[in-house]
């Protein structure tokens, strides 16, 4: 038991982890005292923890009065973005008027370099990837970290010229104000609904990346991405329709050229790019968007364009047997995700055959069932939500139902016509059947791979 009292002024670590670990290596170098909390019994972490800082408090288990009396009288708290603001502990904190942020609040106090901000339900790990592509192609000293895996505070350095983070709402609701030097919103669709209590709250969340921005880039096909119009502020729109918006720097798609244009001027054609379907070519729009608003030279960005093939579990091709391709998006684990892969895809093939089911997280898979009614022949559901997938599907569209993603994809493959795809995209998170996203996936290649040879 630790023998601090509420008079110790300190900061506070809620949740270990990659996050926390980084938070306590910065702290520990700014000479700064700090606690540990973690509702886990035995937090990942620890030993790794101990070598960071050899004397921190470290207070596990459920959230004792001992430990609410030492966080409501801490100076600050560093709450890692897998932890609701909700929580009581939490709730009683902010009323007091303590600080509590997230990892990226303390990168932004102390950077001096541009940073982009990217966020949105989809595509921001595949946009981030692309922009820190093209600005080390542009010969920039670049960084790239945060919700892509790599904690802000772990690649801070002076030598950096230009940082690109990627951004989810949980860490976005733990920064009072970014003020980036280009922030962006690709799209939002429900998602998270089981920590959110509706799509407007969730929405407020991704919509805080605009806050204080220099310029903002969104998507002129999705209204609730839309930044608010402040003077001074460079918008830059992308978009796959066409746009009546006035005085944006516009990155368009011509169906009809099949040309990605800024404004009139064509930039690339669609069929240059190595990524699989129309989502991707929104993508590709946001990219020339972004990257002229951080003023990357262009030739390095239409040069990554050209050979990206995109990253693993994202419409990525995984085999193909007697003219019927298997794509492997396992990184969709939402219902916008996978009815972009599909609406994406649509037109690439004689007809789609579906693989979607897991953990739907609360999701409202209404407009799911609407787009598999129109675009799906043959759906294969798994996983413990399966049921929700299907009382939303009419029931013209085949349905079958897997006891395990082997036998989806054998089920799949045999229920299939020629010339068509066998699309995993599960709309669905992973954790009912596997460890995460990349592991479904790996199996989904697996499986594949037996049924190819």
């Amino acid at each position: 038991m630790s023998t601090l009292i509420a008079s110790d002024k300190m900061v506070v670590i809620l949740g270990l982890g990659k996050t926390g670990l980084s938070v306590a290596r910065f702290l520990t170098k700014q000479n700064r005292t700090f606690v540990v909390v973690d509702t886990r019994d035995n937090p990942p972490g620890l030993a790794e923890l101990k070598t960071i800082n050899a004397n921190v408090t470290i207070l596990a288990g459920p959230i004792s009065e001992h430990v609410e009396t030492i966080m409501c009288g801490a100076e600050e708290i560093i709450i890692s973005p897998g932890i609701s603001r909700d929580i009581p502990v939490i709730k009683a904190a902010i009323k007091m008027g303590i600080s509590v942020v997230g990892d990226v609040e303390l990168f932004l106090r102390e950077v001096k370099a541009p940073v982009v901000g990217i966020t949105g339900s989809n595509g921001k790990t595949t946009v981030t990837t692309l922009v820190g592509l093209a600005a080390e192609k542009a010969g920039l000293h670049v960084k790239v970290a945060g919700n892509i895996g790599i904690p802000a505070l772990d690649v801070l350095h002076d030598s950096v010229e230009l940082y690109v983070l990627e951004l989810s709402s949980f860490q976005l609701e733990s920064i009072p104000r970014a003020k980036l030097s280009v922030a962006c919103n690709l799209n939002v669709s429900a998602d998270h609904m089981d920590r959110y209590s509706s799509l407007a709250v969730y929405c407020m969340a991704k919509q805080r990346i605009f806050w204080g921005a220099e310029r903002v880039v969104y998507n002129l096909d999705d209204k609730l991405t839309q930044p608010p119009a402040i003077s001074g502020v460079h918008r830059f729109g992308f978009g796959l329709g066409v746009s009546s918006e006035q005085g944006d720097s516009k990155y368009l798609y011509d169906g009809e050229s099949a040309a990605l244009k800024n404004d009139n001027d064509t930039l690339l054609l669609a069929n240059e790019l190595k990524m699989f379907g129309r989502h991707n070519i929104a993508n590709a729009l946001a990219v020339m968007g972004i990257c002229d608003a951080a003023r990357i030279d262009r030739a390095a960005v239409l040069n990554v364009l050209r050979t990206f093939k995109g990253l693993p579990h994202r419409c990525e091709w995984a085999g193909e047997k007697k003219t019927i391709t298997f794509i492997n998006d396992s990184k969709a684990t939402n219902v916008g995700a996978t009815i972009a892969a599909i609406e994406g895809l649509y037109a690439d093939f004689s007809a789609i055959t579906l693989i979607a089911g897991g953990d739907g997280k609360d999701a409202d898979f209404s407009a799911l069932g609407n787009v598999i009614e129109g675009r799906i022949r043959v759906l294969v559901l798994v996983g413990v939500d399966a049921g929700k997938i299907a009382a939303q599907v009419n029931k013209k569209v085949t349905t079958f139902y897997a006891e395990s993603l082997p036998e989806a994809v054998q089920m799949a493959y045999q229920k299939s016509e020629p010339n068509s795809a066998v699309l995993l995209s599960p709309a669905c998170a992973s954790f009912d059947m596997f460890s995460g996203f990349e592991a479904r996936g790996e199996c989904f290649i697996a499986s594949v791979e037996a049924l190819v040879a």
